[in-house]
């Protein structure tokens, strides 16, 4: 299974999980074991600490990745740029002795 699988797959059980939590708050609210305030202060909090974990997840994938592309020796866009950027000072040096010549 793919990285974009499994978070497809977390996304997806996240917005069940979320429909099925308004729901029950819903309901207890229309049985008056929880007033709307609380129910959308619960659903806020929620969201916010979903938010968070979001944010924590992206930043662990983050540093999981740099870590494995430095692990294989694999160059990263700044490594590519940098050698494009020398191939480009070579060539121009090289047209101007050809030039020269």
């Amino acid at each position: 299974m793919k990285a974009a699988d499994l978070f497809y797959l977390g996304l997806g059980g996240a917005y069940m999980a979320k429909d099925r939590l308004e729901k029950l708050l819903n309901e207890m609210e229309q049985k008056g074991q929880l007033s709307k305030g609380e129910a959308q202060k619960f659903i806020e909090d929620a969201r916010e600490r979903a938010h968070k974990q979001q944010e924590d997840l992206e930043e662990s994938i983050k540093t999981r990745v740099k870590e494995v592309v430095k692990e294989y020796g694999l160059a990263s866009k700044d490594d590519v740029q940098e050698i494009k950027d020398h191939i480009s000072r070579e060539f121009a040096e090289l047209k101007k002795l050809l030039k020269s010549d």
